[in-house]
């Protein structure tokens, strides 16, 4: 923070307003221009006459009444006097007279501040992916800008800071206690007492008794949970006080969909928001929350994963609401499968998953059409059970193309076809953030493992496959009923 002096008023004396020009902007402070309290003060809307232009501008009035806060004052003038970014709000000036300390900027919370809208369910997921990305684009700025020849770590990131104009930018405010340091010190621990808003704060603070911008990280990492589920970092009454525990106990026990937004929660029930998008964001959030430093990202590196977590978002062909209602039959519970893998064991891996898709041979035990599930019902002997040795192909995460398109392409394609030489699709499960289609499992595996054996695989056994491949390629080119598959058709033979 940073202590005023005369050298620092004269450097900034091309940002002095006139007390009574503030006055005169603000109605002489009337409480019905009063849009906030910030930690210095309550602050002020008005309109400020500036370069023969009438501006519409927000004005943080310094509570003296207990005293104290002229040090914040002049840290959040320094600070805002060098920032220039679309996501921090614009200073326009500063008042130090008559025992009135102002700072002024530019009236960009046309909205309020994100704190207000955190469970609006008509704050939409991909507008609130743009305040995630918008956000971490002004960090990015403020830590790494080599043209300002110096970072600034914040320290004061929280939902009542990050402010959203008429088409829900963000403006990222509050510098009062923010700190400037060299780039190449930026990694470096920097003394300070506890610093930030409760439910924010880097516990790393404690231990090493001071901060580095990797705190700032922390903060934005509990924001972003923030914002996927729709609640305050912290709640003074009730358990769960603190999101950040939450949030990390449930993304390490993959239920985090139990306590995203029950908006959010609701349009991924429906297929309507893309699920690689949240999968990318909590993913995201969850790197953010480490508790050594060291492990968390870089803003650069979360930059770059929100923006493809948005753009995700926004190239998301949602299908008709009722598009899995009509394949009920077909639905494989969540449960059933972590029972039959024993929760994705590596046991029960095959050795041709990758990156991109996991796919595991199992037993997987079920019931018919219009049954309980085998996890509710496993207890009872009345019920028809169906044992297939299965298959399951689960989608993970990628860059590249989006597994939610990948994932409802095949399945579409596989509730399609009726062939002999075609897999048979057993079921699918689409909950939470699993996308997993099972299928029948053959005996003898793939045809690749068998190339190189001429006595397992005779001559006449290759000219059978041969045959078989050539009618199912046939049929899926011409035989099939509906004609807008015979493209994607051709994709079976690559996933499966």
């Amino acid at each position: 923070m940073i202590m005023a002096s005369t050298t620092l008023i004269t450097k900034f004396a091309h940002l002095q307003i006139p007390l009574e020009d503030v006055l005169n902007a603000t109605n002489n402070f009337h409480h019905d221009n009063i849009i906030g309290r910030g930690g210095l003060g309550h602050v002020y809307k008005g309109h400020l006459q500036r370069s023969r232009e009438l501006i519409k501008i927000s004005a943080l009035r310094l509570d003296r009444k207990h005293g104290g806060g002229v040090v914040e004052f002049w840290t959040e003038v320094s600070m805002l006097s060098d920032l220039k970014h679309p996501n921090i709000v614009s200073m326009v000036g500063f008042c130090d007279e008559k025992d009135e300390k102002i700072i002024v900027t530019m009236y960009e919370a046309k909205n309020g501040s994100l704190k207000e809208h955190l469970n609006s369910p008509n704050l939409t997921w991909t507008q609130r992916l743009k305040i995630c990305v918008g956000v971490a684009r002004a960090l990015s700025y403020l830590h790494f800008d080599q043209r300002r020849g110096y970072g600034v770590i914040h320290l004061n990131i929280n939902s009542s800071t990050i402010l959203l104009d008429e088409n829900w930018e963000p403006k990222l405010s509050g510098f009062k206690v923010s700190i400037k340091e060299s780039l190449n010190r930026m990694d470096q621990v920097i003394l300070s007492e506890p610093t930030g808003t409760i439910g924010y704060m880097d516990p790393e603070i404690e231990k090493t008794k001071g901060v580095t911008h990797k705190s700032d990280i922390y903060a934005f990492g509990v924001v972003l949970f923030e914002i996927l589920c729709g609640r305050r970092a912290y709640i003074k009454t009730g358990g769960n006080k603190y999101l950040a525990a939450l949030a990390k106990y449930h993304y390490e026990n993959q239920t985090l969909p139990d306590i995203i937004h029950p908006y959010l929660k609701n349009q991924m029930s429906k297929n309507q928001i893309s699920l690689s998008s949240l999968r990318k964001c909590s993913k995201t959030a969850y790197s953010c929350l480490k508790e050594d430093r060291a492990h968390r990202p870089h803003m650069l590196s979360v930059v770059d994963e929100l923006q493809k977590a948005f753009e995700k978002a926004l190239n998301f062909k949602p299908r008709p609401e009722n598009f899995l209602n009509n394949l009920e039959h077909l639905k494989i519970q969540l449960d059933d499968i972590k029972l039959a893998t024993n929760n994705f064991s590596d046991t029960y891996k095959d050795s041709d998953s990758d990156d991109y898709d996991a796919r595991y041979t199992v037993e997987l035990n079920h019931f018919d059409n219009g049954k309980p599930s085998f996890v509710e019902e496993k207890g009872k002997t009345t019920q028809p059970k169906i044992h297939n040795t299965v298959l399951i192909k689960r989608f993970l995460p990628r860059d590249d193309e989006d597994e939610e398109e990948l994932f409802f392409r095949e399945l579409e394609v596989l509730i399609t076809v009726k062939h002999p030489n075609i897999v048979t699709l057993i079921g699918f499960c689409v909950e939470g953030f699993e996308m997993m289609l099972i299928v029948e499992k053959f005996a003898n595996g793939f045809l690749m493992d068998y190339l190189g054996n001429v006595c397992t695989l005779t001559w006449e056994t290759r000219l059978k496959i041969c045959i078989d491949v050539a009618h199912a390629l046939s049929y899926i080119h011409s035989g099939m009923e509906d004609k807008k598959m015979i493209i994607r058709g051709s994709r079976i033979c690559e996933y499966w």
